[in-house]
């Protein structure tokens, strides 16, 4: 056996021992980061009945919300024309509803003209207006016969809350091909769609 032929053959064996696979060119991290925060809106209800009365007072504040994509080059060339798409999953739900609410997605594109070798850029995403409502309820019991306060009372409390459920970002050189992922939670990827920016 020729000597390159043994070498070839065992270089291969070598790298199938071992599991060494390509690795992809950049690698992800993110910040979470609030904008604004708006004045808190505020509602006030009542229900009366024969048996009761019910005070219902609502509070809703909203914040704006990006996230900052930190792109890093594991590369040792420069990376040049990196296009980064991301799909951010949240759910809003709505007050009142026992149903799971839908999730949606807020969908983005950026792209690096110049990725060195071992650096990283940053860039942030677009916003989210997510939501987190306060329900204060106060029930008044009342002799059904009179109609007046029996002084029995109740007080419950209920938080509706925005939420992120999901992130996955996609890196494409040039040419379009995959060279970074970030998946998060593992299951993201499957779970919800990918919207194309």
């Amino acid at each position: 056996m020729k000597p390159k032929i043994v070498f070839a053959v065992c270089a291969t064996m070598l790298v199938a021992s071992l599991g060494i696979a390509s690795a992809a060119d950049v690698k992800f991290s993110m910040e979470r980061k609030r904008l604004s925060q708006e004045k808190p809106q505020t509602s006030s209800t009542a229900r009366s009945s024969t048996a009761s009365y019910t005070d219902v007072n609502t509070r809703v504040d909203s914040k704006d919300i990006i996230y900052t994509i930190i792109v890093e080059s594991t590369s040792l060339r420069l990376l040049e024309n990196v296009t980064v798409e991301y799909n951010i999953y949240y759910e809003q739900p709505q007050i009142g509803s026992m149903d799971r609410p839908p999730v949606k997605t807020l969908a983005g594109k950026h792209t690096i003209e110049k990725l060195p070798s071992y650096k990283k850029v940053p860039f942030d995403t677009d916003s989210i207006t997510m939501k987190e409502t306060h329900i204060e309820e106060q029930r008044t019991e009342r002799n059904p016969t009179t109609g007046r306060s029996t002084g029995a009372s109740s007080n419950t409390s209920n938080q509706i809350k925005d939420r992120i459920v999901g992130n996955v970002i996609r890196a494409y050189n040039a040419e379009g091909k995959l060279i970074g992922e970030y998946i998060n939670p593992a299951s993201a990827d499957t779970k919800f769609e990918w919207k194309k920016p």
